[in-house]
């Protein structure tokens, strides 16, 4: 099992990834079904 530690860590690591992505096209304006759609290509491109 994970420490709370280790949590946080992934968590940070994870955001930054996805500021990553965002960051990749700052002109772009996501909506919000666009966003859900990043999130989850992220998730499934994790398994």
């Amino acid at each position: 099992m994970l420490s709370e530690k280790e949590i946080l860590i992934i968590q940070k690591a994870t955001m930054f990834d996805l500021k990553q992505i965002l960051e990749a096209n700052p002109d772009k304006t996501y909506t919000v079904e666009e966003m859900k759609a990043l999130i989850d290509a992220y998730i499934a491109g994790l398994q």
